[in-house]
């Protein structure tokens, strides 16, 4: 079962800047349960794709400091299957290959309610 989007098909819903807006503002929700917010930029100018992955990024890390558990939550909060955080816990590029799936995924839910 898919539980996000291909980064093709990310970029592809990415034309639409009203998407993209919608996706860093479903990132900034789901962030802000752990005291992690966005500049007031992030969640009123769409932004590009890796800018995006820039951003996320920085709030992880500072998301990290918080403790693993602070950060599992945020895992089930945006409902990143297991397995896929498992297979990059000691991968070197950690943060921003889980940046990437998040922001995926983050996008994934915002084209799901636009379908459905």
């Amino acid at each position: 079962m898919n539980y996000s989007l291909t980064k093709q098909q990310v970029l592809s819903e990415f034309e639409s800047s009203s998407f993209i807006l919608k996706t860093q503002q479903q990132i900034a929700k789901d962030l802000a349960p752990f005291s992690i917010e966005f500049n007031t930029d992030f969640v009123t100018n769409s932004l590009f794709y890796d800018d995006i992955l820039i951003e996320l990024g920085n709030k992880l890390a500072e998301l990290m400091k918080f403790g693993e558990t602070q950060f599992m939550q945020y895992l089930y909060q945006v409902d990143l299957p297991e397995k896929e955080f498992l297979n990059l816990l000691n991968d070197p590029k950690f943060l921003p290959k889980i940046s990437e799936l998040i922001l995926r995924r983050e996008a994934y839910k915002v084209y799901l309610r636009a379908k459905f």
